[in-house]
């Protein structure tokens, strides 16, 4: 305090007394002054864009909600999505999942003279960007007769639920038969998993 209270006087008498330094300090004033100007214009022009985007959103809202067919519109896009969700699997666990999924490969490639079957669970991940939609994989490897691959491909491709192929690799192993690896996947929806924390 004692200090302060010293060099007070003595500031103002060498301020009265010195011509550049009053000039100085009312200098880095004016310099704190504009920095300011700045700053707060750039704030109101980034608040000014905010107000001019949100006014635009809800000008386009009303113009749609003034649309005459706006309810049929709505009540289009509920049954697509209807139709879209009946095209997934239904499941409760991941196990069954997995389960439904291999007794689907089963009945569909068993009819075709698969020998040897043999399933690998892989992995039930939920779908990034869809909630509650889930991604079930799981890996085939057996045998087959020849002359079979097209009727494999086409009862992958014409099965009532939607799979999808991530990998088929038909190979010739020999006059009596053929190796299969197939890897699908199918997208369920209803799993009461929690995810990870």
């Amino acid at each position: 305090m004692k200090y302060s209270a010293r060099m007070l006087p003595w500031f103002m008498q060498e301020l009265a007394a010195n011509a550049r330094l009053r000039w100085g300090i009312w200098l880095i004033l004016a310099l704190l002054l504009g920095h300011g100007i700045v700053l707060q214009s750039d704030r109101l022009a980034a608040v000014r864009g905010d107000y001019h985007a949100a006014a635009e959103h809800v000008r386009k809202a009303a113009s749609v909600l003034h649309q005459p067919d706006v309810t049929a519109l709505l009540d289009s896009e509920r049954e697509i999505n209807r139709k879209i969700r009946s095209t997934f699997w239904q499941a409760e666990t991941e196990g069954l999942a997995q389960a439904k999924l291999q007794a689907a490969l089963d009945g569909m490639l068993g009819r075709l003279g698969l020998k040897d079957a043999r399933f690998r669970s892989a992995s039930v991940q939920p779908v990034s960007k869809l909630p509650g939609v889930w991604r079930t994989q799981v890996r085939l490897d057996a045998t087959f007769p020849p002359g079979s691959e097209l009727r494999i491909v086409h009862a992958l491709a014409t099965h009532p639920e939607k799979l999808v192929v991530d990998r088929l690799d038909l190979r010739r192993h020999g006059p009596d038969g053929s190796y299969l690896v197939l890897i699908v996947s199918s997208y369920f929806v209803g799993l009461k998993t929690e995810l990870p924390k």
